[in-house]
Order: structure tokens, then sequence, then C-alpha cells
């Protein structure tokens, strides 16, 4: 099972900001002191927030206190039936659960923005910069990069240049990885990448009403 939960980024009041940051674990209590803008600082919090509701909906135990993070900082859980990845650009925070048995999975969103392509030439492959005609397919192959790199877990150790994603399936030194397209807004480009093919997925927004 893939579930894709998302929410939109709001300023909460001080009180229930307080209230929502209480609901972390002591070390994502402090890190979150660290941010300086309001809008990073609550990224942060309503993507641990997602994650914790998901994980409670599906039956698992929601402590975020026995996260752990792999040698690459990548943070997951020691469940053979559980993976997931948390994504944010500008409106909409982003998380995916999947309780397939050891699934890596990834996943990437981004607000489509005018941009200087040319700036970005280097870390696209030849196939890839064939085409990019708009800002429009920057971002489809940047968010499927992103989520790719992402679901290997090892991130920006890999670099994007060697990564093509021209295809739905991509390899990364001798992994298979499967592309998924998701929309939730005209505005952003978003894919999902996963070392499993996802024949179904559910999509469900989360309004977090209880802050």
């Amino acid at each position: 099972m893939t579930i894709v939960y998302y929410t939109l980024c709001k300023q909460l009041t001080d009180e229930k900001y307080i209230k929502a940051v209480s609901l972390l674990p002591d070390d994502m209590q402090n890190k979150i002191e660290k941010f300086r803008r309001w809008e990073d600082a609550h990224s942060f919090l309503y993507g641990k927030l997602l994650l914790k509701q998901g994980m409670l909906k599906l039956g698992y135990q929601d402590s975020l206190a026995i996260m752990k993070k792999n040698q690459y900082g990548k943070p997951y859980f020691s469940y053979d039936t559980f993976s997931f990845n948390i994504s944010h650009s500008e409106d909409y925070i982003v998380c995916v659960i999947s309780t397939d048995e050891k699934e890596n999975i990834g996943i990437d969103i981004e607000k489509i923005k005018t941009i200087d392509i040319e700036n970005f030439s280097s870390v696209f492959t030849s196939k890839e910069k064939n085409n990019i005609t708009s800002e429009k397919h920057f971002y489809k192959y940047w968010t499927r990069k992103e989520a790719v790199i992402k679901a290997d877990g090892r991130g920006l150790q890999i670099p994007l240049r060697n990564v093509d994603t021209t295809e739905i399936k991509v390899e990364v030194e001798d992994k298979f990885y499967y592309l998924l397209e998701i929309a939730i807004d005209k505005e952003y480009a978003m894919h999902l990448a996963s070392s499993k093919k996802i024949e179904e997925y559910a999509l469900q927004y989360d309004s977090l009403d209880y802050l």
C-alpha cells in the first residue's frame, strides 16, 4: 500500500504553533527553533505531523523519537513494512508512506517558476536536455531526479548528471527505480520514485484540523 498525504502550509497562531511543536520529540523541537523563517519552521513541522498522522492511521507506533538515519542522513524506521519520505515547496507539504516490505521510496514536489534553465544544464543528461524546452519540462525532470536519489537513500552523493530519468524505469548503479507522476496542483510538479513498481496509490489531503 502506498499513500501520499499532503497539506497546505499556513501560519499558525503562536498558541497553536507552540502546541503543535510540543507534539514532536525533543531533538526535533530543538531543530525547529533554529529556523529563522516561519515558512521553513512550519514546513518542517507539518511534514513531521503528516508522518505522525499517517503512522497512526496505518496502525504503527507514532513515536517519531524512534526515527533513525542512515549514513547519508536519510531518516527511516526499523520496520520491514514501512518506508516514507517527505517533501515541501511553497504552499504544499507532502509525505509518502509505503507499507510494502523493504520498499525504498522517495518523493519530490516543486513549484513551477520562471528560471534560467541554462544555469542547471550540468545536472541533466543529454537526453534530458533535449526534452527540456520550458520551465514545466525542467521541473518534470528535476522532481524525477530528486525523487530517485531520495528513494536510493544516498541523496546528492549520487551526481544528478548520472541519473537519466527520460524513462519511467531508472537505473542507478545496477539498481532500478520506478517513477510515477502525481498531480495535486497545475502550478506544481511532483514525482514519486520507488524500488518497486507501484500499481496503485492513494492520495489523501489532511488539513491537520486538530491543531
